[in-house]
């Protein structure tokens, strides 16, 4: 079970002394067969060491379950072992790209023809489950997306009046010049959330990727009574009207 780390270069900061040596560890894994004719994947991963010295040994990190994608901390079952006399069975390990250009591995277990027989799909730590997002290619073939447009809005507020989102809206961020105002998020009280403090800011923030924004959902909306005034700003994909 070879495992070699990836290098990074080494330096001295200009003083001509080695510095400290960086990798990324590597990840290889062994087909190991049991009594009942399932399979399992041993894992291991390289570490790291001083610059110039030898490679660290391998560390073992675990066994996967083809079948079902389950990762198991520690040593494989004790009833696996080599598959067959001949050892003919075999695993390989690709390094793929979905359709969000985010890379991950794939185990593939052949048989001793040749042929695929399962296949598991993981993270580039080669043990965290991962579930591909659409088309699945070569990392190398993989086009970077061209990042959305992102429209900011703006709108002060004095009451009484209702704020609803627009559409695609991936931010919002309220400032209480008066209150007392009354929230609906995304997550939380279904009669909404009262804020009586003049002077709070607030701000709500749905997760994107590198190729697509996040996005709040549309039941977002902000209540200002009369008396009450606020400033809202915002972040859309786009640039729709505003609500």
């Amino acid at each position: 079970m070879a495992v070699t780390p990836t290098p990074c270069a080494c330096g001295g900061g200009g003083s001509g002394e080695p510095g400290e040596a960086c990798c990324a560890p590597s990840i290889t894994s062994t087909l190991l067969c049991r009594p009942d004719g399932t399979t399992v994947l041993l894992l291991a991963r390289s570490g790291c060491t001083a610059c110039g010295s030898p490679p660290a040994e391998p560390e073992l990190v675990g066994w996967l379950d083809p079948a079902n994608g389950e990762f198991t901390h520690g040593p494989a079952p004790e009833d696996a072992g080599p598959c067959g006399t001949e050892d003919c069975a075999s695993v390989t390990v690709l390094r793929l790209c979905d359709q969000d250009c985010v890379p991950f591995l794939r185990h593939l277990v052949h048989d001793c023809t040749g042929a695929v027989i399962s296949s598991v799909d993981t993270t580039p730590d080669g043990v965290t489950p991962y579930t591909p997002a659409g088309t699945v290619g070569d990392c190398a073939d993989c086009q970077r997306c061209v990042p959305e447009p992102m429209c900011p809005g703006f709108a002060g507020l004095t009451g009484p009046e209702t704020w609803t989102i627009p559409a695609a809206t991936e931010s919002v961020s309220l400032s209480v010049a008066c209150g007392p105002v009354t929230v609906y998020p995304c997550a939380g009280a279904t009669d909404g959330v009262q804020i009586n403090e003049c002077g709070v800011s607030l701000q709500w923030v749905a997760p994107g990727t590198e190729c697509r924004p996040g996005v709040l959902c549309d039941s977002f909306r902000i209540e200002v009574p009369e008396g009450s005034a606020v400033y809202v700003s915002w972040l859309s994909a786009g640039c729709g009207d505003e609500s």
